[in-house]
């Protein structure tokens, strides 16, 4: 079984409803920006739609890619933290309930993350609990900031608690890269903007003492955690010589792997044999970024060419995930049924 847990599904009517405040924050692939970048995007943007809004549609795109299940997630613009509260609050319902939906169509091919009003870790918190308990999604998928800031930040802290309390994953996809000033160019915002926010994400989590505060808590990075394997030795041996990087979290970076996750989204077979290599096993699992350009809609090829022995590769494509899923699979004797969890 092939499992993608990085599969963007949206919300047309809350799309809708968060358009009519603000239509370029609410969907504007191309970010306000009117150059050639803006019309690509506007041009490849109505067909991402549609297919993101269409379950049979996204069926086919599975079974052309050879993958069973897809665990479903806003795209970078669907997730609306800079609404009041309250609308955050009611749209991240609508949204939950909307992937609920889709779940139901088909079940055999669908999970949901949660998505949750982050702009109100109270709110953020509730929705989350709501979603997991009730409406049966296996996590919570966020951005890598909420407005500019961190998840290190104090503000965050009553989500971050309940994600480990109710022992749900978090799902980090990047989102508002910092330096975009500098990046507008090329479209060098998803280029190098998206992986090194996403790793900026994963560092504020570990300086910030957020893994040393909730030690069960798990996350997964998106693109193979940014370049946050590549940088693990420069992250260490910083953080040995800067008491800064020292003063709120216990261990040594390395040692905070152990909640991180990445998936398998590098394109290039040579690329992710480095990040398994440096990542602990069992903690690179299989994804797309369905259904953008920027999408490895050949990853089970990709990981094929990677992964010579069939039982290492059966947990990158698979148990990994699975075992990320432990507590979902618990009550789900159905998928339990098709998926091993990977060995310990």
């Amino acid at each position: 079984m092939v499992i993608d847990p990085h599969w963007h599904v949206l919300c047309p009517r809350a799309a809708q409803k968060a358009g009519q405040l603000d239509p370029v924050k609410a969907g504007d692939y191309a970010g306000g920006v009117k150059d050639l970048t803006a019309r690509i995007n506007r041009e490849k943007g109505a067909a991402w739609n549609r297919k993101m809004s269409d379950p049979q549609e996204q069926v086919a795109d599975l079974d052309a890619a050879g993958i069973d299940l897809a665990i479903l997630q806003p795209p970078p613009t669907g997730y609306y933290y800079w609404t009041e509260p309250a609308l955050g609050a009611e749209l991240a319902r609508m949204i939950n309930e909307h992937t609920a939906g889709f779940v139901r169509q088909h079940p055999d091919r669908f999970l949901g993350w949660a998505t949750v009003p982050m702009q109100d870790a109270q709110r953020a918190a509730a929705e989350a609990r709501f979603a997991i308990q009730e409406l049966g999604m296996v996590g919570i998928a966020m951005t890598s900031n909420i407005n500019g800031h961190g998840l290190d930040e104090e503000r965050f802290q009553p989500l971050l608690a309940a994600a480990a309390e109710l022992d749900a994953p978090i799902f980090i996809h990047p989102g508002s890269p910092l330096g975009a000033e500098r990046l507008r160019n090329y479209y060098l915002t998803n280029f190098i903007g998206f992986p090194t926010e996403t790793t900026l994400s994963a560092a504020l989590l570990v300086f910030g003492g957020v893994f040393d505060r909730h030690p069960g808590l798990k996350v997964c990075l998106a693109h193979a955690g940014g370049v946050l394997p590549f940088l693990l030795g420069r992250l260490e041996h910083g953080q040995a010589q800067r008491p800064e990087a020292q003063e709120r979290c216990q261990h040594p970076f390395g040692h905070y792997l152990k909640n991180i996750y990445v998936d398998t989204v590098v394109f290039k077979p040579e690329t992710l044999r480095f990040v398994l290599s440096a990542m602990p096993p069992g903690h690179v699992v299989f994804g797309t970024d369905y259904p953008f350009d920027m999408a490895d809609m050949d990853g089970v090829a990709t990981v094929k060419a990677a992964v010579a022995d069939p039982e290492a590769r059966e947990q990158v494509l698979c148990r990994n995930m699975a075992a990320l899923l432990g507590r979902v699979l618990k009550n789900r004797p159905e998928l339990r049924k098709k998926i091993k969890p990977a060995s310990k």
